[in-house]
């Protein structure tokens, strides 16, 4: 009798600890909206519908960073209070240190060296290491709508023309190409964007397009240049603990329904840049386009000191020279 009494508590246990282990909980900074451009809730979403439509889990979605910053959500994640999150590269880099070398200005061309680098054997390598870093596990890279590329108040159209500016940036490898370009660094939080840049606190500020839309930075700012100077992504992470703790099936689930959100999230990211510079030429902000020859201008300014930052302040100098080659052998 007292065997079976055990071995029920036992049984019980396991489907309490099962039944917990099916829902996911994700905490996104985003309100809700029904835009098919929303490359970030979007791509969430996508995964909840390919989850609850292939197995027994659920997704619950906490929009609107009703969970906190995105640096606490990220925390939360780590613990397992909640499963997954939107934190982007900048906020892995304050427990990932490496991960800021694929910031590096002017490392990419255009989004298909991006991917090529991510998806092959350096973003597993990357990926392998925050995992067993951090407790996350990467199950793979989105977009954050394309290249951030620099706007203000008067056109940028060479690396002179960044002189004397106040330029909103966030992230010591961010403030090195503006203090570089002879431009000074202010370090104001996303929420205080828009009042800072219409009172004049700062001239401008850098973000991929899409965001610059977003948040309507066209009423504030008159020109956006095409700077293409870094590339916005994020890793679409999971609690590795929870994860681990699925079955095969339910483990292959999460896989594929990553990957199609993945999918969504590049395409929509792609087709948001686009739609994003006609909104903002439409509303009056100067889209200035810049050639090869005056982004190698700006790299060459640029990169030296960011590549030398790098190499002081990431877990794995070494590594910064190997993204770099890698991706310049891909490009050749």
């Amino acid at each position: 009798m007292r065997k079976q009494i055990v071995l029920g508590i036992m049984a019980g246990l396991l489907a309490v600890s099962g039944a917990m282990a099916q829902e996911i909980r994700v905490g996104v900074a985003l309100p809700k909206s029904d835009r098919p451009d929303d490359f970030i809730n979007g791509m969430y979403e996508r995964f909840e519908q390919e989850v609850e439509a292939n197995s027994d889990m659920t997704v619950e979605i906490s929009y609107g960073s009703a969970l906190g910053a995105p640096n606490e959500r990220l925390n939360q994640m780590r613990r397992g209070v909640i499963q997954m999150s939107d934190a982007a590269d900048g906020n892995y880099a304050t427990v990932f240190s490496d991960i800021q070398i694929l910031n590096l200005p002017y490392l990419f061309t255009d989004d298909t060296e991006a991917w090529a680098l991510l998806d092959g054997p350096v973003g597993a390598e990357l990926a392998e290491e925050l995992r067993a870093k951090t407790g996350i596990r990467v199950l793979g890279w989105w977009a954050s709508g394309g290249f951030k590329q620099y706007s203000s108040n008067k056109p940028i159209r060479s690396p002179e023309d960044m002189k004397g500016l106040k330029m909103r940036v966030l992230g010591p490898l961010a403030t090195i190409p503006v203090e570089a370009l002879g431009a000074s660094p202010a370090p104001i939080s996303f929420a205080e964007l828009y009042t800072a840049l219409r009172t004049g606190v700062v001239d401008g500020q850098d973000n991929a397009a899409p965001i610059f839309v977003l948040v309507k930075l066209y009423e504030v700012q008159k020109y956006l240049s095409l700077t293409s100077h870094g590339f916005a992504f994020g890793p679409l992470g999971i609690n590795d603990a929870f994860y681990s703790g699925l079955t095969d099936e339910q483990k292959k689930v999460i896989d594929d329904a990553a990957a199609k959100a993945i999918a969504f999230n590049r395409d929509a990211s792609r087709n948001a840049l686009s739609a994003a510079l006609k909104t903002a030429s439409d509303n009056g902000t100067e889209v200035i386009e810049l050639d090869q020859a005056t982004r190698d201008a700006f790299k060459a300014i640029a990169q030296p000191p960011a590549i030398e930052w790098l190499k002081q302040n990431v877990d794995t100098p070494e590594r910064v020279d190997a993204i770099v080659k890698a991706v310049e052998e891909a490009r050749n």
